[in-house]
C-alpha cells in the first residue's frame, strides 16, 4: 500500500442554494407555501405580506408589466411589478364548504375543542382532591385521538407510585364523565361502555356478540354465531346493523384534532365561462409578498450618498456606515427578488400544466369518467418542454377545483391497461366501471371479483385479470363479496 497524489476530472451536477429553494417552492402546495412565506417575511425585513382578496384570472397576468428605469431603480423593479397586482381581482372569493354532506351535525359542538381539553374540563368538575386530579390528568394525557387509553393501569400505578385499584377508580370516573366509550382500553370495552347507556331491545344479544364474537362479525362469518346463539343469518345481520348504527368504535374522532386536519384548499380554480374553461389562481386562500417600499427608498438614498462621496459632504464614518447598509440591503433585496421570481415561475408552471390537462381531458370534463384518458408525466413534459421531475414536483400535493369537483392534480396522471387492439384504457375508467357494477349489484348475491372480470369482458370488451380487479377494488376501499353480502 502507498499514498499518491493525482488529478482527476469529473463532471457532476451541483445545485446552488437558490436552485434548491426554487425546487422547494415549486413543490409546495398553497398551504405549505403560505407558511413558508410567513417565515421568510419574518427573516427578511425587506419583504412584507400583502393580503389578497378574491381570485385573480390568468388573463390579468399580461396587464401587470410596468416600465422602470433599470439603471437607477433596479432594486425596485420586482417590488412594483408584484405590488401592481394588488386589487386586480376579477372574481369574488370562491367559498369552500366548511362541512361536507356526511357531517354529523350533532357532533359539531365538539369540533371547537380537543379531546384532552374536553375530558379535563368534565373530569375537573367531578373531583376535588388534588391527587385524584393529577392521576386523572396523567390518564387523560395518555388517551389517543380515537379515544382509547394507550397505557395500562399497572403502568400508571408504577409511574405514579399509587395502588392499581386507585388508578382504576379514577379511570372509571373518566369513562363516565363524557361521551360513552372514551377512555376505553380496547374495542370490546369501548362498545360495552356505550351499550351501558343505550336502551335497545337486543341488548343481551348485543352484549354476547361484543364479548365473544367481534372477530367473527368483522369477517362476516355468521356460521358459529348462528349455531351457538340459535339465530338465523338474517337475525345476525340485523344485530350487526344495530351495532353499526348505534355504536362508534372511535368516539374520540368527534373532537377537533390539530394533527388530523386535512383542508381541501385548491391551488387553481377552473371555471367554465361562455363554453370555455378559464384558469384562475386561488388568491382568496393565499398570501402575496412584495419588497417594502421603505427599504427600497433607503437603498436609493444610500446609493445617492455613495455618488456624493467625492464631494466630502458626508463624514467618512457615515459613508462607511452607508456602505455596510447598502451591502446588507443588496443581499436582502436580491434574496427577495429571487423569491419573487420563483413564485412567478411556480405560478406559470402550474398554470401551463393545468391548461394542458384541461385541453387533454376535455371529454372527461364534458362527458364524465368514461372518457378519462391515460396520461403520463413524460407526455406532459415532452409537450411543454419541461423536465419530467419538474412536472412531478409541480403537481405534488396540488389541488384543482373544477366544475365537477375538486381533484388532486396527480389524479389526472393515470396509467392505462393495454388491450389487444392497441387501445389503452385508463385505470380510473376501469375503477369507475367496477364501482358502478358493485353499486347496482344484488346485495343478497354480490358480484365476486371473477364475475366482475367477466362483466368487463362481456359489456365493455375490456380484458383484465381477476387479480387486477381485486387490486382496483381494494384501492377503492370496497370490501369483498363476502363482506358486502346481506342475508334475507
Amino acid at each position: 500500500m502507498e499514498q499518491n497524489l493525482f488529478l482527476e476530472q469529473r463532471q457532476r451536477l451541483q445545485l446552488s442554494p437558490q436552485m434548491y429553494q426554487s425546487i422547494n417552492i415549486l413543490q409546495m402546495n398553497i398551504i405549505e407555501l403560505n407558511r413558508w412565506l410567513e417565515k421568510e417575511v419574518q427573516e427578511n425585513p425587506v419583504l412584507e405580506i400583502v393580503l389578497n382578496q378574491g381570485v385573480v384570472p390568468e388573463e390579468d397576468n399580461d396587464e401587470k408589466a410596468l416600465d422602470h428605469d433599470h439603471e437607477e431603480q433596479e432594486a425596485r423593479a420586482l417590488s412594483d411589478y408584484f405590488s401592481s397586482r394588488e386589487g386586480k381581482s376579477g372574481n369574488k372569493d370562491i367559498s369552500i364548504t366548511e362541512y361536507g354532506p356526511d357531517t354529523n351535525v350533532q357532533n359539531l359542538g365538539y369540533k371547537k375543542i380537543s379531546l384532552n381539553e374536553h375530558l379535563l374540563q368534565n373530569f375537573g368538575v367531578m373531583v376535588r382532591d388534588e391527587l385524584d386530579y393529577k392521576v386523572g390528568e396523567y390518564l387523560i394525557g395518555n388517551i389517543n385521538y380515537n379515544g382509547y387509553l394507550t397505557i395500562s393501569c399497572e403502568e400508571v400505578a408504577l409511574d405514579l407510585k399509587i395502588p392499581v385499584k386507585k388508578v382504576k377508580q379514577i379511570l372509571a370516573l373518566i369513562q363516565n364523565c363524557s361521551l360513552p366509550g372514551l377512555g376505553a382500553r380496547n374495542l370490546k370495552e369501548c362498545l360495552l361502555l356505550q351499550l351501558k347507556h343505550l336502551e335497545l331491545p337486543e341488548k343481551e344479544l348485543l352484549k354476547k356478540l361484543i364479548l365473544f364474537y367481534l372477530e367473527e362479525l368483522s369477517k362476516k362469518d355468521f356460521k358459529d354465531i348462528s349455531h351457538e346463539l340459535n339465530l338465523t343469518y338474517s337475525e345476525v345481520q340485523h344485530l350487526l346493523d344495530v351495532l353499526k348504527k348505534n355504536f362508534d368504535p372511535k368516539p374520540g374522532r368527534v373532537f377537533s384534532q390539530d394533527n388530523d386536519i386535512k383542508l381541501l384548499v385548491p391551488d387553481i380554480i377552473v371555471k367554465k365561462i361562455d363554453n370555455r374553461y378559464e384558469i384562475f389562481e386561488n388568491r382568496g386562500n393565499s398570501i402575496d409578498i412584495r419588497i417594502n417600499s421603505f427599504y427600497d427608498q433607503m437603498l436609493l438614498e444610500y446609493r445617492r450618498m455613495e455618488k456624493l462621496r467625492g464631494q466630502e459632504v458626508f463624514s467618512q464614518e457615515k459613508l462607511l456606515e452607508s456602505q455596510k447598509t447598502v451591502e446588507y440591503l443588496k443581499g436582502k433585496i436580491g434574496s427577495a427578488r429571487w423569491i419573487l421570481r420563483c413564485l412567478e415561475q411556480r405560478r406559470d408552471t402550474i398554470f401551463n400544466i393545468t391548461r394542458f390537462i384541461i385541453s387533454y381531458q376535455q371529454d372527461f370534463l364534458e362527458k364524465g369518467i368514461t372518457y378519462f384518458k391515460p396520461l403520463s408525466l413524460e407526455q406532459v413534459a415532452e409537450e411543454l418542454g419541461f423536465n419530467k421531475s419538474t412536472v412531478s414536483r409541480a403537481i405534488k400535493a396540488k389541488k384543482v377545483q373544477l366544475p365537477k369537483g375538486t381533484y388532486e392534480l396527480k389524479y389526472f396522471f393515470s396509467k392505462g391497461l393495454s388491450q389487444s387492439n392497441d387501445e389503452i384504457i385508463s385505470n380510473e375508467k376501469i375503477k369507475n366501471l367496477i364501482k358502478g357494477y358493485i353499486t347496482e349489484e344484488d346485495i343478497y348475491y354480490p358480484y365476486s371479483d371473477q364475475r366482475l372480470t367477466e362483466l368487463l369482458k362481456q359489456k365493455e370488451n375490456i380484458v383484465i385479470a381477476r387479480r387486477t380487479v381485486t387490486k382496483y377494488r381494494k384501492l377503492m376501499d370496497i370490501p369483498s363479496a363476502k363482506l358486502r353480502r346481506r342475508y334475507k
